[in-house]
């Protein structure tokens, strides 16, 4: 039997802790920090009354459909044969603390990484890619993108800065930008008319320039939760907009970019690479950072190792010299912010990684994860057809061309996202994440196909089918 996890952010309910000398005495950080209840709420119920697995955010799957040889127990994706980089492992790699940035030898080794993703499908141009080598940071090791998104933005944010993001988001920004540092998201509309909505985004950068030293901003490619990735014309539009937006605003223009989901995509037409390697070949004062981790790109999910790298601009130093010291002194600010937070990263995942990269190798880690980006494509191939025969005014679907989800727009004068999510948990068993932002005209649902056995999606969207036909 299949579950599907149904979640729903709401707010912690805090009246009676408000009303204690406690609270009073809390900072204004804990007085407005909470974890959202609605998870464990919906989740909780979902585990009793529903039938199908659909908003678990991690790529599940028969472990005999990806790996040679393996069982038919429903397991989370993992690269054939890991277990095995566990066993040669010493007390040296196990029990000591992590240097506060990292082990240096993982933080090369991600950065060569880095690198060669870069050529993904590209000439190789040897000036930029010696550029690319010199002229950005080596990785700094967080605990996952979550950490990285924390300290990146703990390190440029001051409360009440401003922050550009879309509307469709991960709802995790909110929580640490609003909630944990007190800083503002500046919210625009993501699409218009299924395209990037570019119109939307310069108004945003026009604003915030107005207000503020710096323009942040923050863009997560394949999307969490639509999907979305920027079609080839799309990318060179943002990329000539930032320019243009630059020279226009003299403010520094500082871009974060989310890449959780890089290595999920399944179409031709859209990047099939980071947009940080094309920024950071900009001369403008346009500022890529790319997160990244083995969450997703190794399928190590408890491992929570992730990575932060700066891009640097050679116009910034003069000679060699002062471009390491510049990069000691990035280094230095991180490392502050790491050993004042979580003073070091797990060491026995960055050992296991170590050992993984020295053993195999680039080239060969790329084919142990394909048959689960296989596996994921054709699933989100079978969604999206299936989705398509459903023929209602009140629903759409956004673009989508990678990454683990799909968001399914509902007309909010039809229904609530939550009051629809209700009815599928209840009445067809079936279960989503409903995520309702009236203010920033979000009302949908998304569905994580990632954790969806295939021969499931055409049931699951069938009854989505019949719950719209309820309403």
């Amino acid at each position: 039997m299949f579950i599907i996890y149904l979640i729903f952010i709401d707010d912690m309910d805090s009246k009676i802790l408000e009303n204690t000398p406690l609270y009073s005495a809390f900072s204004e950080l804990g007085k407005r920090i909470s974890l959202p209840q609605g998870v464990f709420y919906w989740s909780g119920r979902a585990k009793k009354e529903a039938e199908l697995i659909g908003t678990i955010g991690a790529a599940y799957a028969h472990e005999d459909d990806f790996i040679k040889e393996g069982r038919s127990e429903w397991l989370p994706c993992y690269l054939e044969g890991i277990n095995e980089y566990f066993k040669n492992l010493k007390i040296n790699d196990l029990v000591p603390y992590a240097a506060i940035s990292g082990i240096p030898e993982l933080r090369d080794i991600w950065k060569n990484w880095i690198i060669y993703k870069s050529l993904l499908n590209k000439t190789v141009d040897k000036e930029k890619l010696d550029r690319l080598k010199k002229y950005t940071t080596t990785p700094i090791i967080t605990t996952g993108v979550t950490n990285g998104i924390s300290l990146i933005c703990s390190l440029l944010l001051n409360a009440n800065d401003y922050i550009i993001t879309p509307n469709k988001r991960w709802g995790n920004y909110d929580n640490i930008i609003k909630g944990f540092l007190g800083a503002k998201i500046k919210s625009f509309k993501y699409f218009k008319e299924q395209q990037f909505n570019f119109e939307g985004f310069e108004e945003a950068i026009d604003e915030v320039a107005v207000v503020q030293d710096k323009v942040l901003i923050l863009l997560n490619f394949p999307n969490n939760p639509t999907g979305h990735v920027l079609t080839k014309e799309e990318a060179l539009k943002l990329i000539e907009l930032l320019q243009r937006k630059q020279k226009e605003v003299k403010k520094p223009i500082l871009v974060i970019i989310d890449d959780a989901y890089e290595p999920y995509i399944y179409t031709e037409n859209v990047i099939n690479r980071s947009l940080f390697y094309d920024l950071q070949d900009l001369e403008e004062d346009i500022i890529p950072i790319k997160l990244d981790g083995a969450t997703k790109e190794l399928l190590l999910y408890g491992a929570r190792i992730g990575f932060i790298t700066i891009g640097l601009k050679p116009k910034w130093t003069k000679n060699d010299k002062e471009l390491e010291i510049l990069k000691n002194e990035i280094n230095n600010k991180l490392s502050g912010l790491i050993r004042s937070t979580i003073s070091n990263s797990n060491h026995f995942y960055q050992a296991v990684m170590i050992n993984l990269f020295n053993t195999k190798g680039i080239e060969e880690i790329l084919m142990m994860r394909e048959p689960v980006q296989n596996l994921l494509k054709e699933r989100y191939i079978k969604i999206n057809s299936e989705l398509k025969k459903i023929k209602n005014p009140n629903m759409s679907v956004d673009p989508s061309s990678g990454g683990f989800f799909t968001f399914i727009n509902i007309n909010p004068n039809h229904v609530k996202a939550s009051e629809f999510a209700e009815l599928l948990l209840t009445k067809y068993k079936v279960g989503v994440i409903p995520i309702e932002k009236p203010d920033e005209n979000v009302n949908g649902i998304r569905i994580a196909y990632c954790s969806i056995d295939i021969t499931q999606i055409p049931e699951i969207v069938n009854r989505i089918k019949l719950a719209f036909a309820d309403f």
